[in-house]
């Protein structure tokens, strides 16, 4: 069992390795991912700011920045699961798969690699809070960015799941988009949970990234005093650590050995 675990971890850190290096020798995506947060901050959070005024007290560039933000790491995470298809049909990832290593390693590398390339990005994000009237401390900074990576990770296995479970690229991509819009915009990125009608909460409550978007709201928030939050933190903590375990045993399930 421990030889077996051992296995796992220098399979997973080859391919994270391996996905990351081919990252940085292509940064056109990266890039691309930066100017599409840029846009969401610029039409949300200053756009709006204006109009809206505040949110509780909270300006409402403030509150709205960690809802950007993990909109982006989420979409990193998710998108993980194309990249993992696309891989194992065309490319390096086509011979790792009769490789003497266990097969769960192969999505789990690609999910490593996508959550840490989510948390540079929020890194370089968090740096323009206190542009919107978020201030930030070491504490909040670093928890930030750790924990916007453990989200993207979290979602990361969501991607690579339905990677394992859908075959086909072409349907993959058609499902992955009809799942992202309503797993993003029904999270309470960019409003408070509570202030649509009764079935919108429902369908928000039964969003699994309604809790990641809290949770960092109460972390990133917490220098502001009484900032609005929907959910008590342990409980967005539970939600979370409960779905990686079920994604990690259902992705366990669907890679065999």
């Amino acid at each position: 069992m421990a030889l077996l675990q051992q296995d796992v971890v220098r399979g997973t850190a080859v391919v994270a390795a391996r996905d990351l290096y081919r990252q940085v020798r292509h940064p056109g995506v990266l890039v691309s991912q930066g100017v599409q947060v840029v846009f969401f901050l610029l039409v949300f959070a200053v756009g709006f700011d204006g109009m809206i005024g505040s949110v509780d007290a909270v300006p409402f560039s403030a509150f709205v920045f960690p809802g950007i933000v993990a909109i982006q790491v989420v979409t990193i995470g998710v998108s993980s699961g194309l990249t993992y298809a696309f891989d194992r049909e065309y490319g390096a990832l086509r011979g790792m798969l009769i490789a003497p290593v266990p097969r769960l390693c192969l999505p789990l590398g690609k999910v490593v690699a996508s959550a840490l390339v989510a948390g540079a990005q929020s890194a370089v994000m968090l740096l323009f809070a206190p542009l919107l009237d978020l201030p930030l401390t070491v504490v909040t900074f670093f928890g930030g960015v750790l924990a916007f990576t453990l989200v993207s990770a979290v979602f990361g296995l969501l991607g690579v799941y339905l990677a394992t479970a859908i075959k086909q690229v072409e349907t993959l991509q058609a499902a992955v988009q009809l799942a992202m819009y309503p797993l993003l915009f029904l999270s309470g990125s960019v409003f408070l949970p509570d202030s649509g009608p009764a079935w919108l909460l429902t369908v928000m409550r039964l969003n699994p990234m309604t809790y990641a978007v809290d949770g960092v709201r109460h972390l990133l928030l917490a220098p502001l005093g009484g900032a609005p939050r929907a959910f008590p933190l342990w409980l967005d903590v539970l939600v979370l650590a409960g779905l990686a375990l079920v994604l990690g045993g259902m992705l366990r399930f669907r890679t065999g050995r």
